[in-house]
């Protein structure tokens, strides 16, 4: 059984927007794809591209 801490939680308030958005996964890979429509979609950011990605994996915690 996996603990909580091992999960990863994404907030748009992380990336410095004025969004209440927040997303949990039990990893990287699986929050990545639960955020990319949103972030694609509310705040007009290409989650394909290498910086977008980088600057949301550096706020996942």
């Amino acid at each position: 059984m996996k603990s909580m801490q091992e999960q990863k939680t994404f907030r748009c308030k992380d990336l410095g927007l004025e969004c209440e958005f927040e997303e949990k996964a039990e990893n990287e890979n699986e929050l990545m794809k639960r955020i990319e429509g949103h972030v694609q979609t509310a705040h007009q950011m290409n989650p394909q591209e290498p910086e977008t990605q980088e600057k949301i994996r550096k706020a996942m915690k």
